[in-house]
């Protein structure tokens, strides 16, 4: 029609509905050849585009090839070159205008899909066919000198399954993952779901360390946006990403004033938490840093580590003191050499069942060293003092959870005392990879073979990492203006069997195959599961959204007494005096 001006002769007229099912049976099976019909378009680009030209033209050419063999030679040759024109129009403007509602201007700098796998490069099968997944191939067939090749994508909406993202098919959910490995091999598996939860990532990496296949994550979307990384930028699962909660972002711009130009005091350094205090602090412009431990050997390592963080030489500002914080002359001759306008207490014994058999001395070092840290954060006229406290002091059922309770309590007294020092605590749970806890102790365990040793199969415990907590409380305590009790958002509890589990299957083994799961009992001052505020509190937000503050009313006047009192007591290191007062004073008076 478009020949003849729209006036199509009647001869031609007839030869038309004759041509017409000619086309369709000749262009239809090319097109679907060429995978037409099984396309995610709203992610075509380029790639797809010269796919469309190509099958086009083919179907073009069996149309032509399909008359002349009929013996249609009287058509006029200017209809082939329209209805190619046509057919290109049509069909690729109605499949490109789905992805001009997704990007105006869509990426033209595209590779050409074929050839063999470059050597080094590794076969992936990405998991998730949204925004994040479409991206991740574009760039994976864009840069192959990056060193992946996607050769599938899975994805658990059934309605992409069969269709194409840049030429790679989506083959099905993550149900079906053992299935669709075996008929698809692969290298590694790429999550490609910033936005899915937490669980759902879990149950994804604990598959494919079923399989037996590494798994790996791509970064969060906000990074991606503001530049700060790149979507090829794919990084191993860490285990601390499985725990059921998501890490704080760290940003401690607002904290900086609060310890700019100031000496810093930090207790137990030489610890976990004491030493990324260290790390941490040593951003944010103190005037000098102490770090105080009884442990040398602990102290030699940080020094030797300290070096890396300094950037050349700066002796004076970062300094190490062996010290006991029951020593008052110690402490004493820190305070006056010094003058810390910050103390960060972390000292402390910490494992509870050693602690039921030394009672003397988990009392001694984490309540009275405590009390010592205090009166000479008094007589020194320190700006702030922060006491890194534990879960274990609610309603605590062990030496070591009273023993920081009473400090918690010491605190609180302080408080309500001193004018100029600002006292304060703050508590939380277990932290990811810290000296003598769970995740070291299981690491050993399933280097040696097993059995993994678990107390109570529902035995479940709050966990944050190192780095978290400690920037926590560093805000924690900038915020601070003297007597609270600060709270960190610890998340969900994790079951510490589960948490077992997922180490092993993290390690490329089964569990009780592999590696034998033991329950042991729970163990002397053990709780099945810890709390992270009494009864009597109450938990108030704070202008951090992870960071919380407890409150609860105490009577001032009898917890001074009572405080005395027990001093008292463990000074003279009697341990059966020492146990009577706490059933007969200590616990009767504060029920």
């Amino acid at each position: 029609m478009l020949r003849f001006g729209m006036n199509l002769p009647a001869n031609y007229a007839l030869m038309l509905l004759g041509m017409v099912p000619i086309a369709i049976i000749t262009k239809i099976p090319v097109f679907y050849y060429f995978g037409f019909y099984n396309q995610l378009w709203q992610y075509a680009s380029l790639r797809e585009a010269l796919r469309l030209f190509r099958g086009i033209t083919i179907a073009s050419f069996a149309f032509l090839a399909a008359l002349f063999f009929m013996q249609k030679t009287d058509i006029p040759r200017g209809v082939f070159t329209i209805d190619w024109l046509l057919t290109l129009f049509a069909i690729g403007g109605n499949y490109f205008t789905v992805r001009a509602k997704k990007e105006l201007f869509p990426t033209l700098n595209f590779s050409i899909k074929g050839g063999i796998q470059k050597e080094g490069q590794k076969n992936v099968i990405v998991v998730g066919a949204g925004e994040a997944g479409s991206t991740l191939v574009k760039q994976m067939l864009s840069h192959p000198e990056k060193g992946y090749k996607p050769v599938a994508i899975i994805d658990d909406d059934l309605s992409k399954n069969g269709l194409m993202i840049h030429g790679i098919k989506v083959i099905g959910s993550t149900k079906m993952m053992p299935s669709l490995l075996s008929n698809h091999p692969a290298d590694e598996i790429i999550l490609a779901i910033p936005s899915a939860s937490l669980q759902a990532k879990r149950s994804i990496v604990l598959k494919c360390q079923e399989i037996g296949i590494p798994c790996k994550t791509v970064p969060d979307f906000a990074d991606l946006v503001e530049g700060k990384t790149d979507i090829l930028n794919i990084s191993s699962v860490d285990i601390k990403n499985l725990l059921g909660r998501k890490e704080t972002e760290f940003d401690l711009k607002n904290a900086i004033e609060c310890y700019k130009g100031k000496t810093i005091l930090i207790t137990g350094a030489a610890g976990s938490i004491g030493s990324e205090l260290c790390r941490q602090l040593v951003d944010l412009e103190p005037k000098r840093i102490i770090a105080a431990d009884i442990s040398e050997n602990g102290l030699y390592h940080l020094e030797e580590e300290s070096i890396s963080w300094l950037n050349g030489d700066r002796k004076g500002f970062f300094e190490v003191r062996v010290m006991d914080v029951k020593d008052s002359r110690a402490v004493e001759r820190i305070f006056k050499a010094y003058k810390p306008e910050v103390i960060f207490h972390a000292a402390a014994y910490k494992h509870v069942p050693m602690m039921e058999r030394h009672p003397i001395e988990a009392m001694e070092n984490n309540f009275l060293g405590t009390r010592v840290m205090i009166a000479a954060a008094k007589r020194y006229n320190s700006e702030r003092f922060v006491l890194i406290s534990t879960d274990k002091a609610v309603n605590p059922t062990s030496i070591m959870g009273l023993s920081k309770q009473l400090a918690e309590q010491s605190v609180k007294v302080a408080a309500s005392e001193s004018n100029s020092t600002k006292f304060m605590a703050v508590r939380f749970g277990n932290v990811l990879g810290s000296n003598g806890s769970v995740v070291p102790k299981f690491k050993r365990q399933i280097s040696s073979g097993g059995p993994i040793t678990v107390t109570h199969p529902d035995i479940t415990r709050y966990f944050m990492t190192i780095h978290e907590a400690v920037y926590l409380v560093i805000q924690a305590a900038a915020m601070g203006m003297g007597g609270e009790i600060f709270l960190l958002n610890m998340g969900k509890p994790v079951r510490i069997v589960d948490l077992a589990r997922s180490m092993i299957r993290l390690s490329g083994l089964e569990p009780e195959k592999d590696i034998p799961i033991e329950f042991i009992g729970l163990r002397p001052g053990e709780k099945l599961y810890e709390e992270l505020y009494g009864q009597d509190e109450a938990v108030n937000k704070t202008r951090h959204p992870q960071i919380f503050e407890v409150c609860g009313a105490f009577n001032e006047a009898m917890l001074i007494e009572l405080l005395s009192e027990l001093e008292a007591v463990v000074i003279k290191e009697d341990g059966l005096n020492f146990a009577n007062f706490l059933s007969q004073n200590y616990l009767a008076r504060a029920a």
